[in-house]
């Protein structure tokens, strides 16, 4: 089946990847996913409960593996320096068609981006719903389904494209090819040119062609990107005559209750200690 290269947009085709052994059997456990850009791409570094996994993405076209692996050892500091380094190729892109005759293309073999989100994760899910929910009952209405599961699909990889180059052109460096690059609008979707242009003006919202039922990234997910990487939208001002002050006490009380929260929650690490030793407790 035809294959879409997608690294026109999406820049970064290679990751080196490698173990973190923890310095203790006390050291911290982080309870995300921790993503720092980097010259030509940028860095994972995920912990597990007994080692971190760490990555270097990047884009070969404008960086040598051999500096890439620079990057990712000056990174990791004196504890990576002698660590085995495992290179990954990534084909940047996916299927034009996913279901055809007796055949459905799901995870690797439908495609792979680069993982900055784990998108490839959440394409698997939903395929294997859609799956699930439609699979033909006889011959004669599988060319419709398949059809049917094609479309939604491709409008899936499509809206996952245009939320990762999201990300690189909401950047202000200018230090490199890559970052720059990123910038110029032949690499930009049309569709995510068109968004934000819209959002200088107004908020995402519902009706921004996020109207399905089962988006991958819905409205919110783009405000927390936009907004997190300081884009700004030009409101029109308001004439606010009213008394903020039980706005302002419900956000102090908030913080409030946060701390209060988060004082009484366990450590990551003491977490995942209980959770390997005696399982998943009811509540």
């Amino acid at each position: 089946m035809p294959f879409k290269d997608c690294s026109d947009i999406l820049f970064c085709d290679t990751a080196l990847a490698v173990q973190v052994p923890y310095e203790t059997d006390s050291t911290p456990i982080a309870s995300h996913t921790i993503s720092t850009a980097q010259s030509s791409g940028w860095i994972w570094d995920i912990g597990l409960p007994t080692r971190r996994g760490v990555g270097h993405v990047y884009s070969s076209r404008h960086i040598s593996d051999d500096d890439a692996e620079r990057e990712l050892r000056a990174y990791l500091g004196r504890q990576g320096k002698d660590l085995p380094v495992r290179k990954i190729g990534i084909r940047v892109g996916h299927r034009e068609i996913f279901w055809k005759r007796n055949c459905v293309a799901v995870g690797l073999a439908a495609g792979f981006l680069e993982p900055l989100e784990a998108s490839a994760i959440v394409l698997i899910e939903m395929s294997a719903k859609l799956i699930a929910e439609q699979m033909p009952t006889c011959r004669e209405v599988m060319d419709v389904i398949a059809s049917r599961f094609n479309a939604t699909t491709s409008y899936r990889w499509g809206r996952i494209i245009d939320f990762l180059k999201l990300h690189y052109v909401l950047t202000k460096r200018q230090d490199s090819a890559f970052w720059r690059d990123n910038l110029l609008p032949e690499t930009i979707p049309e569709r995510l040119q068109n968004l934000l242009l819209l959002w200088r003006y107004q908020s995402p919202w519902f009706h921004d062609e996020f109207d399905r039922i089962e988006e991958v990234f819905p409205a919110a997910s783009y405000q927390y990107v936009l907004y997190g990487m300081g884009f700004r939208t030009e409101l029109e001002p308001q004439t606010f005559t009213g008394d903020n002050s039980v706005a302002q006490r419900a956000l102090r009380e908030n913080a409030i209750q946060t701390e209060r929260l988060r004082a009484g929650l366990p450590r990551h690490r003491e977490l995942l200690t209980k959770i390997m030793t005696h399982g998943l407790q009811s509540a």
